[in-house]
C-alpha cells in the first residue's frame, strides 16, 4: 500500500451532507417537473376534448337551425355544404349529419374507416340522447344529438384529427422551467452554504479528535455555537484535561520514586538509553555510578513505615546535594546540565554524568561522592554511618544500552565491597570473573545432584589428654576425576547463590553418619559442623537437625553446631528460641569467629552455648607479638572460664601457639600443626591408629 493510499482521508460528513442535499434538491426538481409534465399533458387532453366538444356543439346547433327551417339554406344543401367545407378544414376527418331514424342527411370523410365509426356513434347518441366523446385511432370522435324543444331531430358526428386544438407542451412548460432553473441556481448554493455552516463544527471536532489520535495532546478546542456542538466541544475539553492529568499521574507513578520524588530505575534507563542513542562522536561518553548504602536495609527494618520513609528522604536529599556539589566541582557544568540522579533500588542510588570520558575522571567523581555520602547522617539525635559503596561504568564503552551499563556498574559495585576505597570502576576482567562465577554456580548445582561435595574432617586436639577426640567437618568438592576444588572458590559462590543451604545440609548429614559409624567401631569422636546463615534463618532448623541426628543413629552429644557470632547477634531472642530444643536434646553449641563481630556480652551470657571458638586471626597475631591480640585472647579465655564454657583455638600452626593456649587454660586446638582436613576414611584410620597406640601403651605399662 502506498503512502498516498494510506494517508487518504475518508469522505467527510460535510461532503456527504452537501452531496445528499444537492441530490435531494435535484430529485425534488425532477419530481416536480414530472408532476407538471404529467399534469400539463392531462390538461392538454382535457383541453382538446373540451375544444372538440365545443366546436361539435356549434356545428350541431347550426344543423338544428337548418333542420327546423330557421336557416333558409335547407336540408337539401347539407351534403353540398359538407363536401365544400370538409377539404378546407384539415383538422376534420369526418363530418356526418343523420336524422332521428339514423338516415344520412349529409356526410363527408377523408377515411373510409371513419364512416363505420360515425354510424355506431350516431346510433349510440340517439339511443342515449347524450353526447358521446370517443378517442379513435389518430383522432377524437364526438357524436352529439340534435334536439329542439325536447325532441331529438337527429345526430351530428365529427371526427377530429390529432392536431385539432393542440398547443405546444414545451411552450406551456417554458415559464415553469425558467422558474425552476432559477430556483435551483439559488437553492443549491444556499443549501451547500447552510449545510457546510451547519456541519462545520462537527468537522472541527473531527480534526480535533484526529490531532489527539496522532499526537496524544492538543490545545483546547473553542466552539461558540450555542447548540449541541458547543456542549460536545466542552465535553471534549473536559475529557482531554482529565486525560492529561491522568497521563501526568501515570508518568509520575511509572517514572518517579514515590518517597524521594527522584527518577526511578525505568526513567533513569530511558535517559541513559537516550544519551547512548544520540552519541555520535568519541567525546560523547558519560559515567554511570551506582551507590549502595549497606546498612540502610537493616535500619529500615527496625523502623516504623513513616520513620523509614523519613530516613530514605533524608538520604536522598544528602545524595542529591552531594551530586550537585561534586558535579559543579568536577564537571564544571551549570545547573546539572547532562546529569541525572535517581533512586534505582531500596538502598541503591545512581547518577549519570555526561562528559566524563576516562576511568580516572569517573573514579575521581566517585571518590568525591563517596566521601560526602560516608559522612555520618544526623537523624533524630543519632549519628548514622550507612556505609556507601560505589560501582562505576562508562557509557557507551561498557554497554550498548542502559541495561548493560547499569549491570556492569552493579558488577563493579559488588567488587567495591572488598576495595579499600569502597569504589570500583568496571573492567572486562570483572565481566570475565562474573561469567566464571556463573559457570561455577551452574557446575555446583550439578555437583550437588551428583553428590560430589564431601565432608573432610580436621582433627581437634584435647589439650588435657593430647589426643584426637573431636573434629570439624569441612566441605570439599571432589570432582569425578578426583581433583579437589578449593573451598575459597565455591563457598563465596554458594553463599551468594543460596546454594550454601543445601550444601550445608549435605555436609551435616554425612558428618552425622560418619560420626555414628566411628562410635559403632569403638573410636568415637565428636564432630563439629558449621551452620550457614541460610540454615539458621529457617524456623525448622532445630527440627531438621534433630531428624538428621536420629536417622544417622548418632548420640546428640557427639554433634557440635558452630554458629557464627554475626548470625547469632542479628536477633539474639530468636537465636535462643531456635537453639533451646537442640540444647535440650544434648547437642553441643559453639559460637564461631568470636571477637570478630559485634557481640553483646549480656546477650552472650543468656544464650546456652557450650563452646567459644577463637578466630584464627587472633592466633596468628600471637606470632607477631601483637599485644592487643594477646590481651583479647586472654580476655576470651577468662570470660569462658567465668561462664563455664570450653574454648577452641583454630588456626594453630606453631608449637609456641599451642603452648600459649595450653598455659592459659584453652581446652581444644586445631590447625595445621596437628593436621589438615582429610577424607572420612583417612580420619577413620587416624582414629584406629590412635586407638592401637593406646592398646600398645597399655601393654607396655603392664
Amino acid at each position: 500500500m502506498t503512502n498516498a493510499a494510506h494517508d487518504r482521508r475518508p469522505i467527510g460528513l460535510a461532503t456527504r451532507a452537501v452531496a445528499f442535499t444537492v441530490g435531494l434538491v435535484l430529485l425534488t426538481a425532477l419530481a416536480m417537473t414530472a408532476a407538471v409534465w404529467f399534469g400539463v399533458g392531462r390538461e392538454q387532453t382535457r383541453y382538446q376534448q373540451a375544444q372538440a366538444v365545443r366546436s361539435s356543439g356549434q356545428w350541431a346547433e347550426s344543423m338544428r337551425r337548418v333542420i327546423t327551417g330557421e336557416d333558409p339554406a335547407g336540408i337539401d344543401s347539407i351534403g353540398a355544404d359538407i363536401a365544400q367545407w370538409l377539404p378546407r378544414r384539415p383538422e376534420l376527418r369526418l363530418v356526418s349529419v343523420r336524422d332521428a331514424r339514423g338516415h344520412v342527411l349529409g356526410e363527408g370523410a377523408s377515411r373510409a374507416s371513419d364512416i363505420a365509426i360515425a354510424e355506431r356513434l350516431a346510433h349510440a347518441a340517439l339511443e342515449r340522447n347524450e353526447t358521446i366523446v370517443r378517442p379513435v385511432s389518430g383522432g377524437l370522435a364526438v357524436a352529439m344529438p340534435i334536439a329542439h324543444d325536447g325532441r331529438v331531430l337527429g345526430t351530428s358526428v365529427i371526427v377530429w384529427t390529432q392536431q385539432s386544438y393542440q398547443f405546444s407542451l414545451l411552450l406551456a412548460l417554458a415559464p415553469f422551467a425558467l422558474m425552476l432553473g432559477a430556483l435551483l441556481l439559488v437553492a443549491i448554493p444556499v443549501a451547500i452554504h447552510m449545510v457546510r455552516r451547519t456541519v462545520a463544527p462537527l468537522d472541527t471536532l473531527t480534526q480535533f479528535a484526529e490531532k489527539i489520535a496522532l499526537s496524544g495532546h492538543t490545545r483546547p478546542i473553542e466552539l461558540k455555537t450555542g447548540d449541541e456542538f458547543e456542549t460536545l466541544a466542552n465535553a471534549f475539553n473536559h475529557m482531554i484535561a482529565k486525560l492529561d492529568a491522568s497521563m501526568r499521574h501515570i508518568q509520575q507513578v511509572a517514572f518517579v520514586d514515590p518517597i524521594t520524588q527522584l527518577p526511578n530505575q525505568d526513567r533513569f534507563q530511558r535517559d541513559v538509553d537516550s544519551f547512548i542513542l544520540q552519541a555520535k562522536t568519541p567525546e560523547d561518553v558519560g559515567a554511570l555510578l551506582v551507590f549502595e548504602f549497606q546498612r540502610l536495609p537493616k535500619l529500615l527494618q527496625t523502623l516504623d513505615p513513616e520513620a523509614a520513609r523519613e530516613l530514605v528522604r533524608m538520604v536522598a536529599e544528602r545524595f542529591v546535594t552531594a551530586v550537585r556539589t561534586v558535579d559543579r566541582l568536577v564537571r564544571m557544568r551549570p545547573q546539572g546540565e547532562g546529569m541525572v540522579a535517581a533512586r534505582i533500588g531500596a538502598q541503591d542510588f545512581a547518577v549519570f554524568a555526561a562528559g566524563i570520558g576516562t576511568p580516572a575522571d569517573a573514579a575521581r567523581y566517585a571518590q568525591h561522592l563517596n566521601a560526602a555520602l560516608n559522612q555520618p547522617f544526623d537523624w533524630r539525635s543519632h549519628k548514622l554511618s550507612l556505609g556507601a559503596h560505589c560501582g562505576v561504568a562508562l557509557a557507551p564503552r561498557d554497554g550498548r544500552d542502559a541495561d548493560a551499563v547499569i549491570r556492569h556498574a552493579r558488577m563493579a559495585l559488588g567488587a567495591a565491597h572488598a576495595a579499600p576505597a569502597r569504589l570500583k570502576v568496571f573492567t572486562q576482567s570483572l565481566d570475565r570473573e562474573a561469567s566464571a562465577r556463573l559457570m561455577l554456580e551452574k557446575e555446583m548445582r550439578g555437583a550437588l545432584d551428583r553428590n560430589e561435595f564431601r565432608a573432610y574432617f580436621q582433627p581437634k586436639i584435647n589439650l588435657a589428654t593430647g589426643r584426637i577426640e573431636a573434629c570439624e567437618a569441612l566441605a570439599r568438592w571432589v570432582r569425578p576425576d578426583r581433583t579437589i576444588v578449593s573451598p575459597g572458590r565455591f563457598i563465596p559462590v554458594a553463599e551468594e547463590s543460596g546454594l550454601i543451604g543445601p550444601l550445608s545440609d549435605a555436609i551435616m548429614r554425612e558428618a552425622c553418619w560418619k560420626a555414628a559409624a566411628w562410635a559403632r567401631a569403638g573410636t568415637p569422636a565428636k564432630v563439629a559442623v558449621n551452620v550457614s546463615a541460610l540454615q539458621f534463618r529457617s524456623e525448622k532448623f532445630a527440627e531438621q537437625t534433630l531428624q538428621i541426628v536420629k536417622h544417622a543413629g548418632l548420640c546428640p552429644s557427639q554433634l557440635e553446631l558452630e554458629i557464627t557470632e554475626s548470625v547469632v547477634m542479628e536477633d539474639p531472642d530468636r537465636a535462643q528460641r531456635l537453639i533451646e530444643p537442640l540444647r535440650a536434646a544434648g547437642v553441643r553449641l559453639a559460637i564461631d569467629d568470636f571477637g570478630c563481630g559485634h557481640s553483646s556480652l549480656a546477650a552472650l551470657s543468656k544464650l546456652p552455648f557450650d563452646v567459644i571458638k577463637i578466630d584464627q586471626q587472633f592466633v596468628r597475631a600471637l606470632e607477631r607479638g601483637d599485644a592487643q591480640a594477646i590481651a583479647i585472647v586472654e580476655m576470651i579465655l577468662a570470660l569462658a572460664k567465668t561462664l563455664g564454657l570450653e574454648v577452641v583455638a583454630e588456626g594453630v600452626e606453631r608449637r609456641n601457639e599451642a603452648e600459649f593456649m595450653a598455659q592459659r587454660g584453652c581446652h581444644w586446638i586445631q590447625g595445621f600443626l596437628y593436621g589438615a582436613a582429610v577424607s572420612a576414611p583417612e580420619f577413620s584410620e587416624m582414629l584406629r591408629r590412635q586407638a592401637g597406640e593406646d592398646v600398645f601403651a597399655d601393654d607396655d605399662a603392664a
